[in-house]
């Protein structure tokens, strides 16, 4: 707040006061007044006026220079009221009171947000349950009546199993920082255990697997890499070729491991992949071989992000896809 928008804002007044001390002067020569006491009075009165309007622009500045301080320091803007002190002047409390209900009634709204948000996670993941148990009831009864038709149901089975996980981290992927347990894990063992619980789609496939210098201690949540790694295996496994193989690599960089998911697959185009991680998107690639939900990758990184860990995507179409995932050695970064 400058000096001169202050006047400025205040010429109306000094425009009264202008016309007032005209009318005071000619009221005192009328009254035979001395022109010693007319100057005397008159400097009394621009003394104290300088005096009273100098401490009233010197409380407004200190006011709304604090306020734009904090506003520009605050993340979260409608918290402002909680940095600034009331002040003692009247357009000043009216402000800073306009501000407090504004943030009260955000923050009464965000806190019914977040209510209504974590009721629907909750009965998202409680179908999500619930959806389970037909599933396997109906796994039981392929498993008693084996046949070709049934196969197929179970491959559909799987696809749906899939999904509902999906949906399912992706109800947690908010809350990640309340869920994990970060433990000292090795990356042969994540790795080898992927390829053991997929072992039936990547059979059907024909995908041929390669595991090599992984043997690293990392430190990550157990249950959400081994949704990110299957995540990247599906992906991989979808966007297959003829031939398609899958390659498991690592390496140590200092206090990182990077482990580098390659495969020989269809790949990505120059044009998609700066935004084959947003949420939704699925590109030239997902639109050709249907299927594809765009949310695969997007929940990749999103709880990498989460974890503390680095998910990268280089491709080339045509030539396959390499998925870079970086590791602290140690569990500092979480501290």
């Amino acid at each position: 707040m400058s000096f001169r928008a202050y006047l400025r804002d205040k010429s109306l007044f000094f425009g009264l006061q202008i016309f007032y001390l005209a009318f005071l002067v000619w009221m005192l020569n009328l009254f035979h007044a001395t022109t010693f006491a007319i100057i005397y009075l008159l400097c009394l009165y621009f003394i104290l006026m300088i005096l009273a309007l100098g401490n009233e622009y010197f409380k407004r500045k200190r006011f709304y220079e604090t306020a734009l301080e904090s506003m520009d320091s605050l993340d979260k803007k409608f918290m402002l009221p909680e940095l600034l002190d009331r002040p003692d002047f009247t357009e000043g409390k009216i402000f800073y009171d306009c501000l407090s209900q504004t943030n009260k009634s955000m923050s009464d709204e965000v806190a019914e947000y977040k209510i209504s948000a974590q009721d629907y996670r909750e009965y998202v993941e409680m179908w999500i349950h619930e959806v389970k148990t037909p599933i396997a009831a109906s796994r039981l009864m392929i498993e008693n009546n084996p046949s070709e038709v049934t196969k197929n149901i179970s491959e559909e089975l799987e696809e749906v199993e899939y999904y509902l996980e999906q949906a399912l981290y992706y109800s947690r992927s908010n809350g990640v920082e309340k869920d994990y347990i970060v433990k000292r894990m090795n990356l042969n063992s994540m790795v080898q255990e992927l390829i053991r619980s997929n072992s039936k789609i990547l059979i059907q496939s024909k995908v041929k697997v390669s595991l090599e210098n992984l043997d690293y201690d990392v430190y990550t949540d157990e249950k959400w890499m081994s949704f990110i790694l299957k995540q990247v295996l599906i992906n991989a496994v979808k966007y297959r070729k003829d031939h398609p193989e899958i390659r498991f690599t690592a390496a140590d960089e200092k206090e990182q491991v990077q482990l580098f998911i390659e495969d020989n697959g269809i790949g990505i185009s120059g044009k998609d992949l700066p935004r084959v991680m947003e949420k939704g998107y699925t590109g030239t690639t997902g639109r050709k071989y249907a299927k594809s939900t765009g949310m695969g990758l997007y929940l990749c990184r999103k709880l990498s992000d989460k974890l503390g860990i680095g998910f990268a995507v280089r491709s080339k179409e045509g030539e396959g896809t390499q998925i870079k995932i970086t590791f602290p050695k140690n569990s500092f970064v979480y501290m």
